[in-house]
């Protein structure tokens, strides 16, 4: 599964504890699932951290996916696909999607509305 930024930022407790249980309630009932995060969502993570250390503490349990070729194709797809019939989802959103398809990763957020855009991705949401 690839988390998205907002789960990062509930299950790391900066958004307080009802969101930091519902993050927490998620992983324990999929213990045996990979845990992967993008390198777009590690940076938006990192946004409210005071340092690298920091970031990256709160994303240890999270394998980072790095930005590859696939990625881009599928980021230049969804940009393709989605910005001409008015459906954009924002950049970021459309790279940690791609991430996502590229790597057939279900993506786990609350963002429904944006996903729910994207054809072919699988979204649970906690």
């Amino acid at each position: 599964m690839l988390f998205d930024s907002e789960f990062l930022i509930a299950a790391s407790g900066q958004r307080g504890a009802p969101r930091w249980a519902r993050a927490e309630a998620f992983l324990r009932a999929h213990l045996d699932a990979p845990l992967y995060t993008s390198r777009i969502c590690w940076a938006e993570f990192a946004e409210g951290c005071v340092s690298q250390a920091e970031t990256n503490q709160g994303t240890a349990r999270f394998t980072i996916v790095e930005i590859s070729e696939p990625v881009a194709w599928e980021a230049s797809r969804l940009a393709r696909l989605l910005k001409p019939a008015g459906l954009h989802i924002g950049d970021n959103d459309v790279w940690i999607a791609a991430t996502a398809l590229a790597y057939g990763l279900p993506l786990v957020s609350r963002n429904v509305r944006h996903f729910s855009r994207v054809p072919g991705l699988t979204i649970a949401t906690y």
